[in-house]
């Protein structure tokens, strides 16, 4: 089946028959050279991150429904565990597994499964910009397009502490991988796309709603492009039957995702198999009222997650992706205005680009006209930032294509640019080096980073900091009073997730609530204002960039 590439049609598999060594291209070697370091770093750096607010429930689902797995669903408890249920266990199922196998302490685990999981993003962002940049620019459009996820700070913050968004995300990024590989097939070949492709596509997308059931989200892009391809031939002269005809044969090769989808989602969600038909559906219907009702700071200003403006999305986006994104981002824009402007509809459409196109604007549109229900920033919209990074990466290779021709073609051969892009790149790693473990609190200089969003922007909304005060609280005791000092009946409150930093703590110190005693010890990370702060002394403080995420207070007698 022939395949299609920068607007013309290259023959699937024509050089499968030439050694590895000469299929790869010098981009393709230096991608997989970054994605080796990538799996290095992370599995170098994944146990120094801290205990975010949800997790402790996680870990308690995906242990109830591996026992819902391993007792044939004899064993209920995972049916009515707070409102986790109403979630696919895919991931935390997945992670429990690996809890049992690996010898690591749990959070250590997922922390390891969760920086790899999101480097799987980042192969699926490769792959659709390959795709459709084609033959010519592919490898280099792919390499680009890897760097723009892997280098969003958020993503690679979130990747290692975030069970639900990330691994959705990720999930979403290979439904549109194979989306767009069937969008080619149609374009290329009226029989249209293989089986293969299809079932795969089937796969990715039951994987995602076997995560969150709202994935049906994904479903917009996938029936929109199919419509795309039955209008290119509607207004390129099509009769109703020719149409009709169309039509009935996209059904024949797509009809089998539908079921692939839905299995792999009942498989994978507990609560789902109990009555397949009417819980999925209750499940959708619990999250379109979903009760979390309260303000927030975005951008200066007091919003409340049941009535956001319509810019929150864009403003949450446009400081949280580096620069050199954007500005990849208005050229992919601009490059599409241009192309539409000489080849209008029908001509000038690839299905591969309607794809893309849709799984960019489709959810923030359907957000702003559901009203929808958002809070930590841009966290529940994570799954956009693949379909972002490869339009990112499509718009800066197509600016280095359209570069003067007294430019060097082969980018290698300009010493300029390679220093460029490795600049780029070098500034963006040196800034999530200086953040780590906390990259997600990253901002853009738009706002003036993290010290300029400070005051703007919430910081460590999941409250991660604490486990590091945590940590250097016992560290400090221990180099004051000596081991004696893990043995001691300190009296600790904590302002934030308690489990983020008793996990880190010696048994023997304990949890003190508020107006219940006397306190040694104060915890607080800094997204709320803590009632009845204590006066006292901070022993510790975690911050960046003069920005303070945590703190522990010592409210302890002076000696005499």
């Amino acid at each position: 089946m022939p395949s299609i590439g920068a607007g013309r049609m290259v023959p699937a598999g024509a050089r499968l028959g030439a050694p590895l060594w000469r299929r790869l291209s010098l981009w393709d070697v230096v991608f997989w050279l970054v994605m080796a370091a990538a799996v290095a770093v992370v599995s170098s750096t994944f146990p120094d991150f801290g205990i975010t607010f949800d997790e402790p429930l996680h870990v308690e689902y995906g242990q109830r429904a591996l026992e819902w797995y391993a007792s044939l669903g004899k064993d209920r408890a995972v049916l009515e565990f707070q409102n986790l249920y109403l979630y696919g266990a895919l991931f935390d199922t997945v992670e429990a597994l690996f809890e049992n196998l690996l010898p690591l302490d749990v959070y250590a685990t997922r922390r390891l499964i969760g920086g790899l999981t999101g480097l799987l993003g980042v192969l699926a962002v490769r792959r659709i910009a390959r795709d459709i940049a084609g033959e010519e620019t592919g490898a280099r459009a792919g390499l680009i397009a890897g760097l723009c996820l892997l280098l969003i700070p958020d993503w690679w913050g979130h990747s290692f502490a975030n069970p639900k968004d990330v691994p959705f995300a990720v999930a979403a990024a290979w439904t549109l991988s194979w989306l767009v590989r069937v969008g080619r097939s149609l374009d290329a070949d009226a029989k249209g796309p293989s089986l293969r492709s299809v079932a795969m596509l089937g796969l990715c997308f039951g994987m995602a709603l076997g995560i969150r059931v709202g994935g049906v989200l994904l479903a917009g892009p996938i029936m929109l492009t199919l419509l795309a391809h039955l209008a290119k031939g509607v207004l390129a002269g099509d009769t109703a039957r020719q149409t009709g005809a169309t039509a009935w044969r996209l059904v024949r090769r797509m009809w089998i995702a539908a079921p692939i989808a839905y299995v792999v989602m009942v498989a994978a969600w507990p609560w789902a198999q109990v009555n397949p038909l009417r819980h999925p559906m209750e499940a959708l219907a619990e999250f379109s009222k979903f009760p979390m009702d309260f303000t927030f700071t975005f951008a200066g200003v007091q919003v409340r997650t049941t009535n956001l403006p319509w810019w929150y999305l864009p403003v949450g986006f446009g400081v949280k992706l580096p620069e050199v994104e954007l500005l990849g981002l208005a050229a992919i824009a601009a490059f599409g205005v241009v192309a539409a402007l000489r080849r209008p509809f029908p001509a000038g459409v690839r299905l591969d680009g309607v794809a893309l196109t849709t799984a960019v604007l489709l959810p923030p549109a359907a957000v702003v006209a559901t009203d929808a229900v958002l809070y930590d920033g841009i966290r529940h919209m994570l799954f956009l930032m693949p379909p972002l990074a490869t339009a990112a990466g499509l718009g800066l290779n197509g600016l280095l294509t359209r570069l003067p021709l007294r430019w060097p073609r082969n980018f290698w051969l300009n010493p300029f640019m390679a220093a460029l892009l490795v600049a780029c790149a070098a500034v963006q790693v040196g800034f999530m080096v200086h953040l780590h473990p906390y990259e997600t609190i990253w901002f853009n200089r738009f706002v003036g980073g993290v010290r300029g969003a400070g005051p703007k922007f919430e910081l460590d909304y999941w409250g991660s900091s604490l486990s590091e005060a945590a940590k250097r609280l016992t560290d400090t005791m221990v180099k004051l009073e000596g081991p004696q000092a893990l043995t001691q009946p300190y009296r600790i409150r904590v302002c934030g997730p308690p489990t983020s930093v008793f996990h880190y703590l010696p048994p023997a110190w304990k949890p003190t609530r508020r107006n219940t005693g006397p306190v040694d010890f104060y915890l607080a990370f800094t997204r709320w204002a803590c009632k009845e702060i204590p006066a006292g002394q901070d022993i510790v403080r975690i911050e960046r960039d003069g920005e303070v995420l945590a703190y522990v207070r010592d409210l302890r007698e002076p000696p005499q």
